[in-house]
């Protein structure tokens, strides 16, 4: 699957704590880089599906690293699993610690469940972070996302904890509707279909940290939305946020799917560019 991008990929691998040996992507601007972007992904999705975003980002001078979750994208061991939320976190701290740009701010950015991911590194990273953004965060899933996640937990009920037997329940078409579901997604090998039991218990133990830890948010936050997400509940994620010091969100909404690098990749690029040149250190 060609990814459609003309900056320099590199696949690089960093060994975790455990021993299980991590594969990642990380695109390089052609000069000096001016900070460093990690992109978390989804449940389904991995750091190739960020392709559109990739150019214009390193265009700007950005390292792009795509630091994805064990057992997705190209990591061909144990597909749908990890052993703990712990190794979940560390295995993105480790990719974080392998690739940060220590001469420009790092901005973490998680769309889906990577907002989930992204919200529990705030701690670890303390003041190395410099800030976070969301895109279509899957804080709160919408209440389709929600009865198909119920209905494929049942089905299953008697998985063992590290069958991939639960189907991932966002559906295809809530990602996009333009020509990416075709030419893309539904092409894609290397999308995850099926979960485990134990990961679906750690994505939930994640999320309720996610949301603590988001209450006591004390970096800048850029919130991307789309208004036609059909796989999160943006009401609920506005109310959350209405919780939080104004002073420290930035929240933009704009017309799309849920795969906002797919359907509007100009907005969400100018935005996260905009927001790394507010806090580079040589901004005034």
């Amino acid at each position: 699957m060609d990814l459609d991008c003309q900056s320099p990929l590199e696949v690089r691998h960093i060994d975790a704590s455990d021993g299980h040996r991590v594969p990642y992507r990380r695109w390089g601007p052609a000069g000096a880089s001016k900070g460093t972007i990690v992109l978390l992904n989804g449940i389904m999705s991995h750091s190739g599906w960020f392709f559109p975003l990739v150019d214009p980002l390193t265009a700007a001078g950005l390292v792009v690293v795509g630091a994805d979750r064990r057992g997705s994208g190209l990591d061909d061991v144990a597909r749908g699993d990890a052993p703990s939320a712990k190794s979940i976190v560390d295995d993105a701290l480790a990719v974080i610690d392998a690739e940060h740009v220590t001469d420009g701010p790092l901005i973490v950015v998680g769309w889906c469940w990577g907002s989930v991911l992204a919200l529990n590194l705030l701690r670890p990273l303390g003041d190395r972070l410099a800030g976070l953004v969301m895109v279509a965060p899957g804080l709160f899933p919408s209440a389709a996302v929600s009865e198909a996640a119920a209905k494929h937990e049942a089905a299953v009920r008697d998985a063992a904890p590290d069958d991939p037997a639960i189907l991932t329940p966002i559906a295809d078409t809530m990602f996009t509707s333009g020509p990416y579901l075709e030419g893309f997604i539904r092409r894609d090998p290397r999308r995850l279909l099926r979960i485990t039991p134990r990961f679906r218990g750690l994505m939930s133990n994640l999320s309720l940290t996610a949301l603590a830890r988001l209450r006591r948010l004390e970096v800048p936050l850029l919130v991307l939305l789309a208004d036609g997400d059909q796989a999160t509940d943006n009401d609920a994620v506005r109310a959350a946020l209405a919780t939080i010091d104004p002073a420290r969100i930035e929240m933009r909404a704009i017309a799309s799917g849920h795969a906002m690098q797919f359907d509007v990749p100009s907005f969400v690029t100018g935005a996260i560019t905009d927001f790394a040149r507010r806090l580079s250190p040589a901004s005034p």
